[in-house]
């Protein structure tokens, strides 16, 4: 053997040798770490939650005429509420229908206040402590037509916030303009403009009241 041809063979092998030096050691590098913590942090959700009671609302009127008003009381609370609302409003829907809920003008219109105490039943009722105007939308008074399609906020509101409690009125009045039809005979609920007649009209009307949330904000 020459001493090139051993030269080769020693280079050769040195070559396989460290290759897999770097192979091995390359394996074992590490990458340096670290770690820490926080908390830990408990998160949770509020509730909102509106109730009612002293109801009575589901007490009907009959045979009313124009400039008739109809007073009943309801006891609205946000007891069990853990959160804020933005909004409590109120709408109506109509199990049996006709212009007295749907007339805008000459139908039923409805306002509301509170007193600082429980109101003291009558008619209408009396209020022994502080009488506050609720408005709803910003209106004293409101026709059923409108609040069925659109529910308006009720203001100001103590129930608002957690755990208070509203003593409330509502009042509802067939305006004194509206029309009867002398010529129709016997009496009917219809027709409009010169023709209308809120005669014998008959509407069974269910109040909804609902919260919503306060808009979101840093905690």
């Amino acid at each position: 053997m020459t001493r090139r041809s051993a030269a080769k063979k020693l280079l050769a092998s040195a070559a396989l040798i460290g290759g897999a030096l770097a192979l091995t050691f390359g394996g074992a590098f590490a990458t340096f770490t670290d770690a820490a913590t926080g908390g830990p942090q408990t998160i949770s959700s509020g509730t909102i939650e509106i109730g009612t009671s002293g109801s009575t609302l589901g007490t009907g009127a009959t045979n009313i005429v124009p400039g008739d008003t109809i007073s009943r009381l309801i006891t609205l609370n946000s007891t069990g509420a853990t959160a804020s609302d933005a909004t409590i409003t109120l709408g109506f829907t109509a199990n049996t229908s006709s212009l007295l809920d749907t007339d805008t003008t000459y139908g039923l219109q409805v306002s509301a206040s509170s007193c600082s105490v429980a109101w003291t039943a009558g008619t209408p009722p009396t209020c022994t402590g502080t009488t506050t105007t609720v408005n709803l939308g910003g209106a004293a008074s409101v026709a059923v037509a409108t609040l069925k399609a659109t529910p308006a906020a009720l203001t100001p509101l103590n129930s608002l916030t957690p755990n208070h409690t509203d003593y409330l009125m509502l009042t509802l009045t067939l305006p004194a303009t509206a029309p009867g039809n002398i010529a129709t005979n016997p009496a009917t609920c219809a027709g409009s403009g010169a023709t209308e007649n809120m005669e014998a009209c008959t509407s069974t009307l269910t109040y909804t009241f609902t919260a919503t949330q306060r808009a979101g904000a840093p905690q």
